[in-house]
């Protein structure tokens, strides 16, 4: 399983309209292609410099599936993500795998 981790930092004054937009648009839109599963939103603790940092997750069952969504769906939502709040939203991405321990 291969995870998708994006970490935002978000203006506090659109921290709750982030969230409301996630649940209500990101998160539906990122799963109904199939190729990814099991959303985790969280909020970062201890990160409040001028604003809120979240987390979103996304698993996908390989890396060819994630960079399919990726370029499929993952970069359509990442331009409406910008066109809906500029620069009051920062994010980076990392894929992850998890290893046993």
């Amino acid at each position: 399983m291969i995870i998708y981790n994006t970490t935002y930092h978000v203006d506090c004054d659109v921290s709750g309209e982030f969230l409301d937009w996630m649940r209500e648009y990101y998160v539906p839109q990122a799963v109904k292609s199939g190729m990814v599963e099991e959303p985790c939103l969280m909020r970062l603790m201890g990160h409040n410099e001028g604003g809120a940092c979240f987390a979103l997750q996304l698993k996908a069952p390989s890396l060819s599936t994630l960079q399919r969504w990726n370029q499929e769906v993952g970069k359509h939502l990442h331009e409406q993500l910008t066109k809906h709040f500029g620069n009051k939203v920062a994010g980076f991405t990392t894929f992850m795998e998890n290893i046993d321990l």
